[in-house]
């Protein structure tokens, strides 16, 4: 009797070391800067990316607004609407960056704790259950860790295939604002535009087609953002989740059975056997 409790009273113990060095140690350098330097220089490049992606679309709507005819100003509004789709994208990327560490922090410094505390009661009461629980916070808490650096890791992939894309809709809408900066200054001018468009060797429908184009590299651009920005992370979270719940059994979000399934699991339930 005595060496069970001095063997309880050790496993209490261990327990607390771990949750303490998980408190003050783990989670500091979880939630570092330092620690996850090449994650958030990952995020801080497509931030960059987002916000050239915004100046540009924004200027070359002014641009393309001046071009003669009624064909490129259904182009420039699309191309105004953009920016509220990339202040979007701006906005989850400054969520995912300060996510990381503050995921990072609540894992190591709430969740394993409470996963040493559940083991620690579950030496002294209901030990089943409460190593259950244990493990499941435990995992709850990897899948939280790993979550955003793993889906920024495969993100980063598919951003890359597509990088040179969109820096080269950045450069063609750079080129573009360029030769339609002078149609703007001309203004109403009808002389004037006719000798900038000449000047230019270009048509007003020739521009207007090249606008066309650039659209649908915007449109390539904040497909290939939104996947890599938003859905990747949550199809990654997911994809813990289920991977957890595929090798232990364990449900991470703590589903419930319904209470006629719990009845049909207590003997002589079906027989309407009273309850003790």
């Amino acid at each position: 009797m005595r060496e069970k409790l001095l063997g309880k009273v050790l496993f209490c113990l261990v327990m607390v070391l771990i949750a303490v060095a998980s408190y003050f140690f783990l989670a500091d350098r979880a939630a570092s800067i330092e620690s996850n330097r090449a994650i958030v220089a990952s995020i801080d490049e497509k931030s960059a990316t987002v916000l050239k992606l915004t100046a540009a679309s924004t200027l070359a709507s002014a641009g393309i607004s001046a071009i003669p005819g009624d064909t490129a100003t259904p182009i420039a509004t699309k191309l105004a609407d953009f920016t509220e789709y990339f202040l979007l994208i701006l906005c989850v990327l400054y969520a995912e960056k300060y996510l990381l560490t503050i995921l990072g922090a609540a894992a190591f410094k709430i969740l394993v704790p409470c996963a040493c505390l559940a083991l620690i009661v579950g030496r002294f009461w209901n030990p089943r259950a409460m190593q259950r629980l244990a493990l499941r916070i435990a995992l709850f808490a990897l899948a939280l860790f790993v979550a955003i650096p793993a889906s920024i890791g495969v993100s980063d992939m598919v951003y890359d295939t597509y990088k040179r894309s969109i820096d080269a809709t950045v450069q063609e809408t750079e080129t573009l604002n360029d030769e339609t900066a002078a149609l703007s200054e001309a203004g109403e001018n009808q002389n004037l535009i006719a000798a900038v468009l000449e000047r230019l060797s270009e048509t007003a429908t020739g521009l207007a087609d090249r606008a066309a184009k650039l659209l649908n590299r915007y449109v390539e651009a904040l497909a290939v953002l939104i996947v890599t920005s938003c859905i990747l992370p949550l199809l990654a979270l997911a994809f813990f989740v289920w991977l957890i719940k595929l090798l232990t059994g364990v449900n991470v979000l703590g589903a419930v059975p319904p209470r006629h399934s719990r009845a049909r699991m207590r003997p002589g339930a079906e027989h309407g056997a009273p309850d003790d």
